[in-house]
């Protein structure tokens, strides 16, 4: 879950914002149930694709995200178009 260029570069992270923009529009509509449904969608379309949401640990090594961490990411990446629309 690391921030900034290194990490937006990422080839992984490119495929989860490319995957996250095909969801956009479905998600921008859907209620509050179906939201979580959608943003687990897109954690297990990454997962099943062999790729892992990652985190570094107070260690410094990067840590496989385990639990809710990564359905909470998936949702962020999915209201991004949100907020650019409500600011312009």
């Amino acid at each position: 879950f690391g921030r900034g260029g290194f990490t937006n570069t990422h080839p992984g992270n490119i495929k989860f914002r490319e995957e996250a923009l095909k969801l956009r529009d479905w998600y921008e509509s859907a209620t509050k149930e179906e939201k979580y449904t959608i943003s687990d969608l897109l954690v297990e379309t990454i997962r099943g694709d062999g790729h892992r949401f990652l985190e570094k640990g107070s260690d410094g090594l990067w840590h496989e995200v385990i639990g809710n961490g990564a359905r909470k990411k998936a949702s962020q990446a999915l209201r991004e178009r949100l907020k650019r629309k409500k600011n312009n």
